[in-house]
């Protein structure tokens, strides 16, 4: 019983050994220090944006500002995208109309941000982020 025993045990402990790798000490019996980064970001996530807030009217006092103005999204995202983003985060209500601006350029819903950036060029990007500027209008939920 004592002999049938160490041979199951020799043939777990041969197993363990061939199939568990053991790390190589490499240089001076240390082991080497992988450097770089943990956290990889995504490659979809290409467009790095700056979301700047640039005021509203007497009705759009009630809201809550934006935690984050930098933010990393798809080029293929839309203005619309960006739109609904900011009315969620910001707790707005349904009667608020968000426009979007881009150095000059009134942005459109079906723009997409891959598109703008081609389009505008250098001028619409600052320290490599895409800069977009928003305003708010609410309309009087009394009426």
């Amino acid at each position: 019983m004592l002999s049938c025993c160490f041979a199951i045990y020799l043939i777990v402990v041969s197993f363990y050994i061939l199939a568990v790798p053991i790390p190589v000490a490499a240089g001076r019996g240390r082991p080497r220090k992988v450097l770089g980064s943990m956290f990889r970001i995504p490659p979809e996530l290409d467009t790095s944006l700056l979301l700047e807030f640039i005021g509203g009217n007497d009705l759009s006092g009630n809201f809550k500002p934006l935690e984050k103005k930098f933010i990393r999204v798809s080029g293929d995202a839309t203005v619309g995208h960006v739109k609904k983003f900011l009315c969620r985060k910001m707790d707005l209500d349904p009667g608020c109309q968000v426009d979007i601006i881009c150095g000059d350029h009134l942005l459109e819903n079906y723009q997409t941000l891959r598109e703008i950036q081609q389009a505008l060029g250098e001028s619409a990007v600052q320290d490599g982020l895409l800069v977009l500027h928003y305003g708010l209008i609410c309309r009087d939920s009394t009426f």
